[in-house]
């Protein structure tokens, strides 16, 4: 049997100075633990618990997150511009009460994911794929929306006057959030 590359650390505990590439990881639980200084290039993480792991100075390039749980992290911690060196791919994710206040998330992927209470605030949203995501108290304050794709989104309440949306593609499911901010409905 093969040795694991990574494995779950408890809450507190620390992972510190790894370069991870293009593993596939699995299962583990880093849930409350900190890693710092890290990189991971082209990994895919599947069913792992990443809530409320601190994330500072760690680099994430091309890796996938697939039905994972990363509720409350903070990625601006991840170091200026750290995270952001390839586009991140989010599928079936919980990330509720999450913050990427501020970041460059130009072309991520979030899809059908759990986004409750995220903070998206001042953003670079452009080409991102939000679709099939719940949103519902998702923050999008001065945030360029600009091609990206919010079809199939659920909760959405957007102010079209505070955020970029040119050529943003919506539904008629996600219209009535930006409606709402002028106390108007549809129906």
């Amino acid at each position: 049997m093969a040795e694991r590359v990574l494995e779950s650390l408890a809450p507190g505990e620390v992972l510190r100075g790894r370069e991870v590439v293009g593993e596939e990881i699995s299962g583990l639980s880093w849930e409350s633990a900190k890693v710092l200084d890290c990189v991971f290039e082209e990994c895919t993480f599947t069913s792992c618990n990443l809530s409320m792991t601190a994330l500072t100075d760690t680099r994430f390039v091309d890796c996938t997150f697939v039905g994972c749980k990363l509720l409350a992290v903070n990625w601006t911690a991840t170091g200026a511009g750290s995270m952001l060196a390839q586009p991140l791919r989010f599928e079936r994710c919980r990330l509720d009460g999450t913050t990427f206040a501020g970041l460059d998330l130009n072309g991520f992927v979030f899809r059908d994911c759990q986004l409750t209470d995220v903070d998206l605030s001042e953003c670079d949203l452009r080409r991102a794929d939000l679709g099939g995501s719940d949103l519902s108290g998702a923050r999008f304050s001065r945030a360029d929306l600009r091609d990206a794709d919010l079809r199939g989104t659920r909760g959405l309440v957007l102010d079209p006057r505070d955020s970029r949306l040119k050529g943003a593609r919506i539904d008629l499911d996600a219209a009535p959030g930006l409606l709402e901010v002028f106390g108007l409905s549809i129906g």
